[in-house]
């Protein structure tokens, strides 16, 4: 398999790799585990705190991996309880009797992870709402300008807007028959005028 270094490489680039998806969050967790990588482990409270099959997960563990798993649901535990995160966390531990030990240096490390891991989905999922509004924002644009306008007077603007160079024809065709329409949309008094159509128009043309 390509390193992540590799992978993230190829991706700069627009190449990106088709990978099987996992089924389930208790695959990721098992996967995880697996790795033995301390690092990795302080992703696992991100997962511990959906629903999981804690037996169907331990039974795939060694037992250096098992003890990493139980000390990650103690402090998942935790971290749900200064959050206020409904979880089913403390039944899995009462039910199978759960112990393990971890420093108040450690819970600090996950729980700083946990954090910044929140922070991190926020921002993605905001980046990704601003794209979805510019998009539909684009479209009505888009449509706004082809009632106004016809194809050659957008593809003027559109030259102007990316700071490209008119030749003289598409300047004089500017002049003549886009910047009086164009003045006319920013009027105020023109503004005010349509609002107050678009507000009245249903009582007006209502079918007595």
């Amino acid at each position: 398999m390509p390193s992540a270094k590799l992978i993230k490489a190829l991706e700069k680039k627009g190449f990106f790799l088709d990978f099987p998806s996992y089924k389930s969050i208790d695959e990721i967790i098992i996967e995880i585990l697996k790795e033995d990588d301390p690092r990795l482990n302080l992703s696992l409270p991100i997962f511990l705190i959906d629903h999981l099959d804690y037996n169907k997960i331990a039974s795939k563990l060694n037992s250096k991996q098992k003890y990493e798993f139980i000390k990650a649901i103690l402090i998942s535990a935790k971290i749900c309880k200064i959050e206020n995160i409904e979880n089913n966390l403390k039944g899995i531990i009462k039910k199978n009797n759960l112990k393990a030990d971890f420093s108040k240096s450690e819970f600090g490390s996950y729980y700083n992870s946990f954090k910044e891991s929140g922070l991190n989905q926020s921002k993605s999922e905001q980046k990704a709402i601003e794209k979805q509004s510019k998009l539909r924002l684009n479209l009505d644009m888009n449509k706004s300008l082809k009632i106004l306008f016809s194809p050659a007077k957008i593809k003027i603007m559109e030259k102007i807007f990316n700071h490209e160079k008119l030749t003289n024809t598409e300047l004089k065709y500017y002049y003549r028959s886009i910047s009086n329409i164009n003045r006319a949309v920013l009027s105020p008094d023109m503004q005010d005028y349509l609002r107050i159509i678009e507000i009245t128009r249903k009582e007006v043309l209502k079918v007595e």
